[in-house]
């Protein structure tokens, strides 16, 4: 620590919402109160007078959560790479590079690559359809353009119809911007050429110095069900494949799965019970928190930019529809889950299936 992650960064309100103390106010780079989202030549504005983000790099916002975690109480081994882990009758061993340690449960949080959910066996690799491919770069442009960027709204930018199954993302930092891109992977082609073509059609960024971009793999929660628990093992965040499919967000769900397991861990330390049936309780407690409210945004997300190129007409009804903005926004805020937003929506979204085929609306 620090080290870099490719993330976009964006802390929403409802993560404070979960921490039990205050965002430092020298990790905060940015607080965009509006997004602009861009389709085509068309530009939908969201508004709102609250702050929609809290933009962060992801190298400052994890060391701050490693420190805090030291000031709990937690023995944090910085740099210690996990190489093997031993399940045992009593426990469990993680070997590493500097040393072996014993364990009564292990909450991997390793991303969809980690060595915790394969060397345990609970899955090997993600199938294309059910993962992200997102690629992104740190462009630096100084104070004032990153100001002139966001405007006097404080807008951040998502780009749709710009990804065969993805969408694009500018978010305005202190001196830089968070310029990236996502498909869907089993529809990429080219995932560099993917984002060089992104960001040749913002003014913006001509004549910018552009980074070479890193990618990483995202899962789309609610793709599919990827097993959570085994014997002394539970996964969380990206391991677990808990990160929403619509926007991508995965900072928020891999806070409330850590709290749950830790509460479930804590629970099992006092039976001295870590076999799959008695740690399950954290799968069937993950999926009743978010689970649904996964495959909801699933729906959403397919039936929108991932398998759908009318972005055009999508536009006019949702983006353009304050219902939909207002709903947007309060998912953010967490006073909106996505089975709300797919419920209150209902209506409109059947207002665009008939419009697609050709029939007319006015009198419905």
């Amino acid at each position: 620590m620090p080290r870099m992650k490719l993330c976009g960064g964006g802390v929403t309100p409802k993560v404070l919402k979960l921490l039990d103390f205050n965002l430092p106010e020298d990790i905060i780079e940015s607080v965009p109160r509006s997004a602009k989202v861009h389709v085509g030549d068309s530009v939908f504005k969201f508004h709102s007078n609250r702050p929609l983000v809290y933009m962060t790099s992801r190298d400052r916002f994890d060391t701050m959560l490693a420190s805090k975690a030291g000031e709990a109480g937690a023995e944090v081994r910085d740099g210690t790479m996990v190489q093997n882990l031993v399940t045992h009758p009593g426990f469990i061993d993680v070997k590493t590079h500097s040393g072996t340690f014993e364990a009564k449960a292990i909450l991997g949080c390793d991303g969809t690559g980690g060595p915790t959910a394969r060397v345990t066996k609970l899955y090997s690799a993600w199938n294309p359809d059910e993962v992200a491919y997102a690629v992104e770069s740190e462009v630096r442009v100084g104070e004032k353009s990153v100001s002139d960027f966001m405007g006097s709204e404080n807008y951040f930018d998502l780009y749709f119809g710009v990804s065969p199954a993805g969408y694009g993302w500018i978010f305005p930092k202190d001196d830089h911007l968070t310029v990236g891109v996502g498909c869907r992977l089993s529809n990429l082609r080219d995932g560099q050429q993917l984002f060089r073509n992104f960001v040749r059609h913002i003014p913006e960024l001509q004549g910018r110095d552009i980074p070479i971009p890193r990618a990483h793999l995202i899962p789309l929660g609610g793709a599919s069900d990827v097993p959570t628990v085994a014997d002394r093992v539970l996964l969380a965040g990206d391991s677990a494949g808990f990160a929403e499919p619509l926007l991508g967000e995965g900072i928020y769900f891999a806070i409330w799965a850590g709290q749950i397991a830790a509460e479930v861990i804590h629970a099992a330390c006092r039976t001295e019970k870590f076999d799959l049936e008695s740690l399950n309780v954290y799968a069937t407690r993950c999926q009743e928190a978010f689970g649904q409210d996964f495959r909801a945004a699933f729906r959403l997300a397919r039936s929108s930019y991932m398998e759908n190129y009318d972005m055009d007409r999508l536009a006019t009804f949702f983006f353009s529809n304050r219902t939909f903005q207002n709903s947007m926004i309060a998912v953010m805020e967490g006073s909106m889950r996505y089975r709300d937003v797919q419920a209150k929506l209902a209506w409109l979204y059947l207002k665009y299936r008939l419009s697609r085929m050709g029939l007319p609306i006015r009198a419905w």
